[in-house]
């Protein structure tokens, strides 16, 4: 088992800058200190009871867990970085940022060694490593998000499942009883991400609850998404869809707004956009779409002072959830149809 000779040897440093470095009674810059964690991690170093003892005060450092994947809505996760980040920072705490493959090993490589104080995670799949093994930590833990196992930590979130149905009657309650699904990315459903999965199971049920038929087009793949296709599809088989819900980025939702102009589909005239689960702020879009969005500043905001107020009041927060109710965002891209006196949209030859 490596000791803390062997990570001060692979680091290229002294024992006791190591030791400053895990207890935090120094200033130590920030290039020694990265190769003293990659030392750490790459030597599965673990401090002795003895030597976290050394910490006799707080760190003041907060680890944000999250994993950057090739196919990461940019948007999104900046959104939610910065603002976690800034919450943080107003409650008097920095942020060490985690993204390393080994997730659940980085997390408690930094809890068992006091260089963090708790820890956020972030971008939750249903079935979530960290959060199910959250109790393996040695500092309170909240997941932004509700994956299926988190007895050991809080979680905070949107209501996704209220978001499916709260879509759902939005809809019908306008007069619109057959809908298109366009759905997230892909990779998203292939790696059960857990907002995606739950949105999308909630509106299905909702849907079927109110007799309502919904038509899914999924082939929203990033690198290959065709919007021409896609509208195609959808609308040129004299199918009588009159809205568009979709969970897809920004970049692909704009495009098919950009081709259903083309094609002299008017939005909201002869079809209405729903857009849920997503992040449409600060994006250029080709027109404003009515929008049930995520929540970065307010989630943040609430994962970050669970978290500190049990840091600094030591009160246990595993298996507490925090559930937002869903807000919807009029944007003026759905049409009442009943107020409008129309039955369905233009045909499109």
């Amino acid at each position: 088992m490596a000791g803390i000779k062997d990570v001060a040897r692979a680091a290229g440093v002294s024992v006791s800058t190591v030791s400053y470095v895990l207890s935090n009674k120094r200033s130590i810059s920030a290039e020694t200190t990265r190769r003293v964690m990659d030392a750490i991690r790459e030597l599965d170093y673990t401090p002795d009871a003895s030597a976290q003892k050394m910490r006799g005060v707080r760190n003041s450092i907060i680890a944000l867990s999250m994993p950057i994947r090739g196919d990461i809505n940019l948007a999104k996760y900046n959104a939610y970085f910065l603002r976690t980040a800034w919450e943080a920072k107003n409650a008097g705490y920095d942020v060490l940022l985690l993204t390393g493959e080994d997730v659940v090993g980085d997390i408690q490589r930094a809890t068992r060694s006091n260089l963090v104080d708790g820890v956020v995670l972030m971008d939750i799949e249903e079935s979530d490593e960290r959060a199910a093994k959250a109790s393996t930590y040695a500092k309170p833990t909240v997941a932004v998000g509700y994956p299926l196992s988190h007895d050991g930590c809080a979680c905070v979130d949107v209501d996704f499942v209220q978001v499916g149905r709260q879509a759902a009657d939005y809809l019908y309650d306008r007069g619109h009883r057959s809908v298109i699904l366009l759905r997230d990315n892909e990779h998203e459903y292939e790696r059960r991400s857990g907002y995606v999965v739950l949105f999308r199971e909630s509106v299905m049920d909702r849907a079927e609850e109110l007799g309502m038929s919904v038509l899914e087009f999924s082939k929203t793949d990033l690198a290959h998404f065709d919007a021409v296709e896609f509208v195609h599809e959808m609308f040129s088989d004299g199918g009588m869809a009159t809205a568009i819900i979709s969970q897809a980025p920004a970049s692909v939702l704009d495009h098919v707004l950009k081709e259903l102009q083309v094609r002299g589909i008017r939005v909201p005239e002869d079809v209405s956009v729903l857009s849920c689960g997503t992040f449409l702020e600060g994006e250029f879009m080709t027109r404003p779409v009515t929008e049930i969005p995520v929540m970065p500043e307010l989630l943040a905001h609430k994962a970050v002072s669970l978290l500190v107020d049990s840091i600094e009041g030591d009160r246990g927060i595993a298996g507490v959830v925090d559930l937002v109710s869903p807000v919807i965002q009029e944007r003026g891209s759905v049409l009442d149809l009943a107020a409008a006196g129309s039955g369905g949209r233009v045909a499109m030859t």
